[in-house]
């Protein structure tokens, strides 16, 4: 399966970034990281635009070293 189709849920993203509901909310608000809003109160986030969120950020590289594993945990599928 293309890792670019699958989805994620703003929990699962906020567990992999490791940031709270609210850090999350101002990424989106602020244009920082690519969300698509299904619906009221459905908001998916793409893998592919996770990563790339990550490899521009100045997280520790832990974080980015563990994303395969953190998204393979909390990968949506469809």
């Amino acid at each position: 399966m293309n890792k670019s189709n699958l989805l994620l849920t703003s929990k699962a993203v906020a567990a992999i970034l490791m940031v709270s509901p609210r850090t999350l909310q101002n990424y989106r608000s602020e244009g920082k990281l690519m969300y698509y809003k299904l619906s009221r109160k459905t908001i998916r986030y793409r893998v592919e635009d996770v990563v790339e969120f990550l490899k521009r950020s100045s997280c520790c590289s832990f974080q980015k070293d563990s994303i395969n594993a953190l998204i393979e945990k909390y990968t949506v599928k469809f």
